[in-house]
């Protein structure tokens, strides 16, 4: 009885030290990938909306926008969009210019089926949206066989150009 308690006392050890162990380091390496997550994004808007030097968050009716701005003046704006595809969500940033053309279009994460459902997020697919309006979106062709994800990332592309154009508009004033 004496030697499982031992036994016992030592496992527990172990599994505290282990639990200390990871809690540490992921409290060491939270700030960091933070930082790194919030560099891709800003390296990802100034991807998706060239033309800007800096950016400017403003909120619109509940949603976060980053206005493009050249030399204190706004050249468009970019949002991050979450629409639900055939796998799961789709977040993606949109960028539009102040004529509210899109100006580019990146997936951040999804979980569309490998195969047809992902080519809907690949940069073949996307680029036909660049140059477009609102109401040029009906062209906009979908994947035979993804139609789901083609539509959901066509869906968050509008909503983008929603948020960003009501953006915008409050803020060219």
């Amino acid at each position: 009885m004496k030697e499982h308690l031992k036994r016992a006392f030592l496992l527990a050890f172990i599994c505290a030290l282990s639990a200390g162990t990871l809690g540490y380091f992921y409290q060491l390496t939270t700030p960091i990938i933070k930082e790194q997550q919030v560099k891709a994004e800003v390296s990802l808007r100034q991807e998706v909306l060239p033309q800007a030097t800096e950016f400017k968050e403003v909120t619109v009716d509940g949603a976060t926008v980053y206005l493009g701005l050249s030399n204190g003046s706004i050249v468009g704006g970019t949002a991050k969009v979450t629409t639900r595809g055939y796998g799961g969500d789709i977040e993606l940033i949109v960028g539009l210019d102040s004529n509210k053309r899109i100006t580019g279009i990146k997936i951040l994460s999804h979980s569309e089926t490998p195969g047809l459902g992902e080519k809907a997020t690949k940069n073949g697919y996307l680029s036909q949206f660049v140059g477009k309006t609102d109401t040029d979106l009906n062209s906009v062709r979908f994947i035979t066989g993804a139609t789901i994800s083609s539509r959901a990332i066509s869906n968050g592309v509008k909503k983008g150009i929603e948020e960003i154009s009501k953006a915008i508009e409050r803020y060219q004033k």
